[in-house]
């Protein structure tokens, strides 16, 4: 401010004496440009602990936490998404540390009007989006508009592309008699190419009905593996060449189309990059597909009680872990041994609806608790050996993802 007055109009009598003013007098302010940053940000820079951190999307809270993978404690967590006052639902997350980026789906919630275990998922006619944001703290680096009712998002191993998968229920159900309609998308996008506006559309490939988890092959992603629910099979696309028919490679025997027989829903791939594990909520199995022949072997097939989630490989590829839902537990299997159960504990009142299973190590697995959707989640590290509870971290409400970053990143 370059002057100081008194604005003197409409005061008594006794005031306008004070300031030496005149009835007739008016000063006003005069203030010096403002030369900052529109919007600047206040956020504290982003510190990834030494040993490490995990990426928590919290869905229904518009936020994303950060775990301190040694503390097994939330050290940071961010509001994020395109609007202030609406839901935007960052639904899964992936970070790239050597572009210095967090990208993560945005799917809009359905919040009333709808029934069922997918009722906030899936059933949404808004068009979601995918953010890239900044890993140092969260700044809005690009965007582009996908399709509504974003599953999964992943990026390849090399960082050249990200994808986005379509777990579009409302497609299916609104054409029963009309397979390519029905048939949802994957958004192919060049993460070089985001901006604030005005980035170039995705490259969109039909791929399935209600597709949502993916792998990609390593290192550059050019073949995407897909879990496509409705249509009990796992899609394979050839990324290289977007006008290619998709590969649809059944489930299992006696596959049916919208009404699913086995409901495939993740898709993870082994640490050497040769067996996809293929979570199915409505049969409830894992089924391993071997990459190099592109069929399921049935042999290894590993039944469970409850509905399996997102499984995690042990850093070994010797065991994994299956976290199931109805009832929540967790289950290990020994892969070097006939695919047989080799332990199980029960998580009731302990982590409701675990969803996401990820190992840090050979020593810990962090496993995300969806909890009841209306109140904060939890993250729970537990033990590979033991699987008891080494510490429970609190998170947003309606966590649905975990992506680990390594320390020294930034």
């Amino acid at each position: 401010m370059s002057a100081r007055a008194v604005h003197c109009v409409g005061l008594g009598m006794a005031a306008l004496a004070f300031f030496g003013c005149t009835p007739e007098t008016q000063i006003e302010y005069q203030y010096d440009p403002y030369e900052g940053d529109v919007y600047p940000s206040n956020r504290p820079k982003l510190t990834i602990p030494a040993g490490g951190m995990g990426v928590v999307s919290d869905s229904l809270s518009d936020t994303l936490s950060f775990i301190d993978l040694d503390k097994g404690e939330r050290f940071a967590h961010y509001p994020i998404g395109r609007e202030p006052v609406t839901i935007d639902g960052p639904h899964h997350v992936v970070v790239d540390p050597k572009a210095g980026a967090i990208y993560v789906a945005l799917s809009y919630p359905v919040v009333a009007g709808t029934v069922g275990p997918h009722a906030t998922h899936g059933s949404s006619s808004a068009a979601g989006w995918a953010q890239k944001l900044a890993l140092d703290d969260l700044r809005l680096l690009g965007q582009v508009r996908v399709d509504p009712n974003p599953g999964e998002i992943v990026i390849s191993q090399d960082g050249t592309r990200l994808v986005v998968s379509h777990f579009d229920l409302k497609r299916a159900l609104d054409n029963p008699a009309n397979l390519d309609a029905a048939r949802s998308t994957i958004a192919v996008i060049d993460p070089a190419t985001l901006k604030t506006s005005g980035s170039p559309d995705p490259v969109r490939i039909p791929i399935g009905i209600a597709a949502h988890g993916m792998a990609l092959s390593r290192p550059d992603g050019a073949t995407a593996y897909v879990a496509c629910y409705g249509e009990d099979a796992l899609c394979i696309a050839d990324l290289t060449n977007p006008n290619a028919e998709p590969r649809r490679i059944p489930v299992g025997p006696g596959a049916t189309m919208f009404n699913p027989t086995y409901g495939p829903y993740a898709a993870v791939m082994s640490p050497d990059g040769k067996t996809i594990a293929v979570s199915s909520t409505v049969s409830k199995d894992v089924r391993f597909f071997d990459v190099d022949t592109e069929t399921f072997d049935a042999a290894k097939t590993v039944k469970t009680v409850g509905a399996p989630f997102f499984v995690a490989w042990s850093d070994d590829g010797k065991r994994m872990f299956i976290p199931t839902q109805q009832p929540d537990a967790l289950v290990v299997v020994d892969l070097e041994n006939g695919h047989q159960q080799m332990d199980y504990r029960d998580l009731a009142g302990v982590c409701e609806k675990p969803h996401v299973a990820e190992t840090h190590g050979l020593t810990d697995l962090f496993i995300v608790c969806e909890g009841d959707q209306k109140t904060p989640g939890h993250v729970l590290k537990i033990d590979t050996m033991t699987l008891e509870t080494k510490t429970t971290a609190e998170v947003g409400i309606y966590p649905d993802a975990f992506f680990p970053v390594e320390g020294g990143a930034l």
